[in-house]
């Protein structure tokens, strides 16, 4: 018995220097810094934030295995001036994968012009506040590439059909640009979050403060989201203003169809470029 209990002791002794946080690797520190301060200048005081934060990721890749952890770093300044409307923003977002040796290799970086951001599946949104009658624009890059795909005034849309891991889903985005921008009209986009298949802007006499919502369906009710395994990739994509006028424009195989749009008087499906 004596035998034994010496022996379960030393066990749990080893173990313990096993657990040990002193035995354990350390690998590279990374440091971000954060800042704030207030600029006196003409038009009175301008309050500034500079906050840089790191945050790790797991991207999944095409076929849904998992094909990268992302190291990010985001750094958004934002500048508040008394007497004036809205908060100025930038974003700058980096990303690294690590190496063996959790060495930094640098991967992409994007700058927009943004307020906050945060990781969205494989979407990295950013999003830029609205003021005064300004819509709030909300920008999607894929992590991992970092490529700038949908631009949207609200969460955007997402069918899920047939076949393994995020290639099966689709998404669908209407919305203005930002404030520099609000004279363009409105676009919709289609595609996937590698890559925008179609884009059209929607032309009428609307002005950006009277913005649509946006929906999906396949039969009467209106839905933000469907699943259509099983199923062929028909849906209707509706922009539905306060006044109840509807535009209706149907998505079949996979393809949205403008020369079957129903549009009423005055609205017209114009074809973009680039997707």
């Amino acid at each position: 018995m004596k035998t034994m209990a010496v022996l379960v002791v030393t066990a749990l002794v080893g173990l313990q220097k096993a657990d040990s946080p002193t035995n354990n690797q350390t690998n590279p520190k990374y440091h971000a810094e954060s800042s704030a301060y207030v600029i006196r200048g003409k038009d009175g005081p301008t309050y500034v934030t500079e906050n840089r934060s790191f945050r790790f990721a797991e991207v999944l890749g095409d076929k849904g295995e998992y094909e990268a952890i992302l190291l990010l770093e985001e750094t958004f300044k934002n500048e508040r001036t008394e007497g004036i409307e809205g908060v100025r923003g930038t974003g700058t977002v980096k990303a690294w994968t690590l190496g063996p040796n959790q060495e930094r290799n640098r991967r992409w970086t994007f700058q927009a012009t943004a307020n906050e951001g945060e990781v969205r599946d494989r979407f990295f949104r950013v999003t830029a506040w609205g003021c005064c009658d300004a819509p709030t624009v909300h920008t999607y890059y894929n992590m991992l590439t970092g490529h700038k795909l949908y631009v949207s005034n609200s969460d955007i849309l997402e069918v899920t059909g047939e076949g393994e891991g995020p290639m099966a889903s689709r998404y669908v985005a209407f919305g203005y640009g930002p404030i520099g921008r609000l004279s363009e009209p409105p676009q919709l986009q289609y595609g996937t979050d590698r890559t925008i298949a179609q884009r059209f802007s929607i032309l009428s006499s609307r002005e950006y403060y009277d913005p649509p919502e946006v929906f999906i369906s396949t039969d009467r009710a209106l839905e933000k989201s469907l699943d259509l395994r099983g199923s062929p990739m028909n849906f209707t994509i509706v922009l539905k203003y306060r006044n109840n006028v509807e535009l209706r424009i149907p998505v079949e195989a996979d393809a949205i169809h403008p020369e079957k749009a129903v549009l009423p008087k005055g609205y017209v499906l114009r074809p973009e470029k680039g997707g």
